[in-house]
């Protein structure tokens, strides 16, 4: 991922409103942040630890979401990411919602999904971290490909999300 200025960032997002994209709380160590390593960006609100966000560079330029988390914890067995496809133990996977419109009276015009609970799916991917007790599935794939597999996830998610308000 290249390196973006916060008010990039603010422009990406599609599910939230300019006013709203005003106020998201963007992490204090955007400048420090290590671009080359991130698939894409993402993090937890420190205010509001039930939302998250998540910034693409797709091919209709840089895109991002607006996330809430399910405030009940997953219990027992594994349960996998959709977008870097982890095994964790129950509580290490969120289901999300994605609010799709940004009018109050559609408010139940959303797309759910399994994310990691705390959106670091660029450094599972890379190996840098790795869920404790929850033995991973053996693949094949070089590091490379599962790069490329979890971009063309969360763009995947994305353009679901845009498709359905029309972007």
């Amino acid at each position: 991922m290249h390196s973006h200025t916060e008010s990039e960032i603010r422009k990406s997002f599609i599910n939230c409103s300019k006013g709203a994209s005003q106020r998201i709380n963007i992490p204090q160590d955007l400048f420090s942040i290590d671009w080359e390593s991130q698939i894409f960006l993402s993090w937890i609100d420190p205010k509001s630890p039930r939302t998250g966000y998540v910034v693409a560079e797709t091919e209709n330029g840089l895109r991002g979401l607006v996330l809430e988390k399910n405030p009940h914890k997953g219990k027992g067995g594994a349960r996998m990411c959709q977008i870097c496809l982890t095994l964790h133990p129950g509580s290490g996977v969120s289901l999300v919602s994605i609010q799709r419109s940004k009018s109050a009276k559609d408010r139940y015009n959303t797309v759910g999904t399994y994310l990691c609970s705390d959106l670091a799916c660029s450094d599972y991917t890379r190996g840098k971290r790795k869920p404790e007790g929850i033995r991973q599935m053996e693949e094949t794939m070089s590091l490379g490909d599962r790069v490329d597999r979890t971009l063309t996830n969360i763009r995947g998610l994305i353009q679901r999300v845009g498709d359905g308000m029309g972007k």
